[in-house]
């Protein structure tokens, strides 16, 4: 059996005269914690391969997240790409300003505090985006969706920032495509075939964050307290690095909202939308949220989640799990805000138009004839 963490709290704070989160949390055993060192990718049928397996099926099947220690990224990479984050979002706004998210039509660069929306609200969080290095295409002769392929933009007013970050999402990206593998012979699925989803191009964004203290004085999160609200990842896979500060919390499958607290030396894993479509939903990503929580010291929580998916242009099938049944889950997001379109590209693309509507208005637009979106012509 994986290790569990046990909780047994009842929390109550209040984050401002007119917003009030309450939330109980019984005795149970809540996201589990998997030894990544025990799954072998060229021996899988090994015991403790095996082992490893039994623990991933009823991480994805009952929470949807879970915790591996023994992942093989140093220490030293998690501190020194940590530290680089924090270095970024001291600078000055202006600085920070001169990378905008709304500068790119790839959606790459930085979004200030309030920027972008999740559940119809602001996000108490500001952010660096970021994804694997492309060229800019033609505007014309291309799916629209193609256009999320581009150049980064990079800061480079800090020393070694676009190394010590793109080090830790080679690291990170290697670590997830190996728990990938690891899910299909999980579901029993053809490793080769189900690798195909993600072909040459497969997807990998990385969000650096920063997320105020509730109490911070010179940002003064809004009222909501929340850092980012209820919702599901787009994609196929999500990592997280997180510092000590906490404030990540997980929806249950009976609607409970637990804490998903900081444990050194491991990354959090959570199945995405385009992995709960594949299985016709029998596996259910999982709702999240991060809430902004008060400080005495004004301490600010960093994380680094990095997000893998198939490429662009993939047809996402829907298949039969001989092996699950499908669960009745309660979620905070509603299932008109779900994307579930079969090429992946427009699930991203319209994510990314949901959230950032500033930069979606810059270099997008939609055609209500066609009922299509497309590149705006560059003047």
């Amino acid at each position: 059996m994986s290790k569990f963490i046990r909780y047994e709290i009842e929390k109550t704070f209040c984050l401002s005269t007119l917003f009030l989160f309450r939330f109980e949390i019984m005795t149970v055993d809540v996201i589990p914690v998997l030894d990544f060192s025990k799954y072998q990718l060229d021996d899988p049928d090994s015991v403790s391969s095996k082992e490893f397996l039994d623990n991933l099926y009823q991480a994805m099947s009952e929470v949807g997240f879970f915790y591996i220690k023994n992942h093989g990224v140093s220490i030293e990479l998690q501190q020194t790409a940590l530290d680089t984050v924090k270095s970024f979002f001291k600078l000055p706004i202006e600085e920070k300003l001169k990378v905008e998210l709304k500068n790119s039509p790839h959606f790459r660069g930085y979004s200030r505090l309030n920027a972008e929306t999740t559940d119809y609200k602001q996000d108490n969080r500001e952010q660096l985006d970021l994804g694997r290095e492309y060229p800019a295409l033609p505007i014309e002769g291309y799916k629209v969706y193609a256009h999320l392929r581009g150049p980064n933009q990079w800061p480079h007013q800090i020393p070694d920032f676009q190394k010590n970050v793109m080090e830790l999402m080679e690291a990170m990206t290697k670590v997830g495509l190996t728990i990938i593998k690891a899910m299909a012979q999980v579901l029993q699925f053809d490793q080769d075939e189900f690798m195909s989803l993600f072909g040459e191009d497969y997807g990998v964004r990385c969000k650096l964050l920063r997320y105020p203290a509730l109490n911070n004085p010179v940002d003064k999160p809004l009222a909501h307290g929340l850092g980012v609200g209820p919702h599901k990842d787009t994609g196929f896979l999500a990592l997280l690095l997180q510092d000590d500060v906490g404030g990540l919390q997980v929806q249950m499958q009976d609607g409970r909202w637990v804490d998903a607290d900081p444990i050194p030396n491991t990354f959090i894993v959570n199945i995405g939308e385009i992995f709960e479509r594949l299985t016709k939903q029998t596996f259910v990503a999982t709702t999240h949220r991060v809430i902004n929580r008060p400080s005495a010291n004004f301490i600010d929580r960093y994380s680094i989640p990095l997000f893998l998916a198939p490429a662009l242009e993939t047809t996402i099938p829907q298949v039969d799990v001989p092996t699950a049944s499908r669960r009745n889950i309660i979620s905070d997001v509603k299932q008109d805000q779900l994307l579930q379109d079969e090429i992946y590209g427009v699930n991203e693309l319209l994510g990314y138009l949901r959230s950032h509507k500033t930069t979606a208005d810059k270099w997008y637009y939609f055609d209500e004839q066609e009922k299509q979106w497309h590149r705006r012509p560059i003047v």
